[in-house]
């Protein structure tokens, strides 16, 4: 029995039995596409509180390959604002693109943040970060005033 055994492990590759390890000659694409996100973060604004409001971006395959994208998921909500579909295994074919959508819903008149991660096969964005950011209805965002405050380490003269 032992010898039947052996002598299947050794001619498994032979063309005679007509079993075979698995492919050899096939090309296994992993996807290295490169990923475009039409948006530097997401606002949702003008939120009634205890009604929930949506808003989109749009994810785009822009390589010559297939880009894979492995998961999208909100990974940072303290206060539980943000709901989305959780995405696995996603392919895009160069060119093509795959709109996402997040709703907010605020329970206090109070601006919230959060952030979404897009885990993909692009090597230069493998964890991309999208900031989330929900706000109130009559909200007005403080002005950006920049990082550089223009102080003696600005690099000015």
């Amino acid at each position: 029995m032992k010898l039947l055994a052996l002598t299947l492990l050794i001619g498994c590759g032979s063309p005679q039995t007509g079993l075979t390890n698995g492919p050899k000659d096939v090309d296994i694409v992993t996807g290295t596409g490169k990923m475009s996100v039409d948006r530097e973060e997401l606002v949702i604004a003008d939120i009634q509180v205890d009604y929930s409001r949506s808003e989109s971006f749009v994810i785009s395959s822009i390589g010559d390959g297939n880009l894979q994208i492995y998961e999208i998921r909100i990974v940072a909500d303290v206060s539980d604002v943000f709901f989305s579909e959780e995405i696995e295994d996603l392919e895009l074919a160069p060119t093509q693109t795959y709109s996402y959508t997040v709703v907010a819903d605020l329970a206090a008149p109070e601006p919230a943040d959060g952030e979404l991660r897009i885990r993909t096969s692009d090597p230069d964005a493998p964890n991309f970060i999208l900031p989330l950011h929900a706000w109130p209805e009559g909200y007005v965002p403080p002005e950006d005033t920049g990082a550089d405050s223009g102080g003696a380490d600005s690099g000015g003269a």
